[in-house]
């Protein structure tokens, strides 16, 4: 059995399907077709499509699974959004804890099938996948993000309509907005080191995927 087919990772929708790979691609091989890539990627259509009743319950069924990821972001309060995701995961992994692991939860059940959770950006703290690669920006380019956040932080003032939530998704897209070329997509900005996936901002989260999924890095 192939690892796409026993292993899943839940995400919230496309953009972190594409983003992923890239930031992990530096540490493991990723692979050319479905039947080498080290998990099939999930992407909803939203992190409440994702914690939908019955969803993840349902994904813990799946026929051969051995390890099931699920990655959301904290957004306002990381504790509600793990709540969320362990009260979804009870049924199947019994004795998880009352607090998200700042390495992210690793478990392992009765029945042999390994779940792991991170919520963005840290485990830790209130954010988004936006934020956590706000942490990847390369050496020399603290001055600009600095500039940046001022900018966002003064359109909000005067009456940016976008929502104090997204404000990481605002600066992180303003400042890509100034780089060469303009605006690119957060995939693309990371193939292109705009982030920085060696950065030991990311160490974390690859420890975390690798011991996931039982991968060996390059």
């Amino acid at each position: 059995m192939s690892r796409f087919t026993s292993h899943k990772l839940l995400v919230e929708g496309e953009q972190d399907k594409r983003v992923i790979p890239y930031l992990l691609d530096v540490h493991i091989v990723w692979g050319d077709s479905k039947n080498e890539w080290p998990t099939n990627i999930v992407a909803y259509d939203g992190v409440d499509d994702l914690l939908a009743e019955g969803e993840i319950e349902t994904q813990l069924k799946s026929p051969g699974l051995q390890a099931l990821g699920i990655i959301v972001d904290a957004n306002e309060s990381l504790d509600s959004r793990w709540q969320q995701v362990r009260n979804r995961c009870l049924t199947a992994f019994p004795e998880l804890p009352q607090q998200l692991p700042s390495e992210g939860l690793i478990a392992a059940n009765e029945d042999g099938i390994r779940l792991g959770v991170w919520i963005m950006p840290d485990n830790q703290t209130s954010g988004m996948l936006e934020t956590f690669l706000s942490h990847l920006i390369p050496d020399g380019g603290d001055k600009l993000w600095e500039h940046t956040q001022g900018q966002v932080d003064e359109a909000k003032k005067l009456g940016a309509p976008f929502k104090e939530v997204h404000r990481d998704k605002a600066r992180v897209h303003s400042w890509l907005a100034v780089q060469d070329p303009p605006g690119e997509s957060l995939h693309l900005a990371v193939v292109q080191r705009m982030f920085r996936p060696d950065s030991v901002n990311c160490a974390a989260f690859v420890e975390w995927f690798i011991k996931l999924y039982e991968l060996e890095r390059r």
